[in-house]
C-alpha cells in the first residue's frame, strides 16, 4: 500500500500574469505602436510639424486636408507630458517581486 494520501494530479505553477503580477505595459502616445494622429491645412505646416516630431523622436501620422480645421491635440498632449518631470520611486523591489525594468522575470533573477 502506498504512503501517499493525496488524490489527484499535480498542480501547475501559475504564470506571472495570472498570479496578480502586472507585466504588461501600457502603450504610450508617440511610439510606433500608438503614433500621434495630426491633421493640418497646408503642406508648409506639415513640414514644420515633421521637424518637431523628428526633434523629439516621436512617431506621427500627419494628414493634409484644407477643408478641415487643424487638429493638433495629440501634439499638445505630448508636449505637456514632456514638460512634467518623471516621478521617481523610492521603493526598491523585493527578491520575489517582478523586476521594475519590465522584463517579466523576478528581481532576483534579473537585476539583483
Amino acid at each position: 500500500m502506498s504512503k501517499f494520501f493525496y488524490k489527484g494530479g499535480s498542480m501547475k505553477k501559475p504564470e506571472h500574469s495570472s498570479a496578480g503580477f502586472s507585466v504588461s505595459k501600457t502603450v504610450r502616445l508617440g511610439t510606433d505602436k500608438a503614433p500621434a494622429n495630426i491633421s493640418v491645412q497646408s503642406e508648409e505646416r506639415k513640414q514644420e510639424l515633421i521637424g518637431v516630431f523628428a526633434e523629439n523622436g516621436w512617431a506621427s501620422i500627419i494628414k493634409v486636408n484644407a477643408e478641415q480645421a487643424e487638429d493638433i491635440r495629440d501634439l499638445e498632449i505630448l508636449q505637456s507630458n514632456q514638460e512634467s518631470t518623471a516621478a521617481v520611486t523610492t521603493k526598491k523591489a523585493n527578491r520575489n517581486d517582478p523586476c521594475p525594468c519590465g522584463s517579466g522575470k523576478k528581481y532576483k533573477k534579473c537585476c539583483a
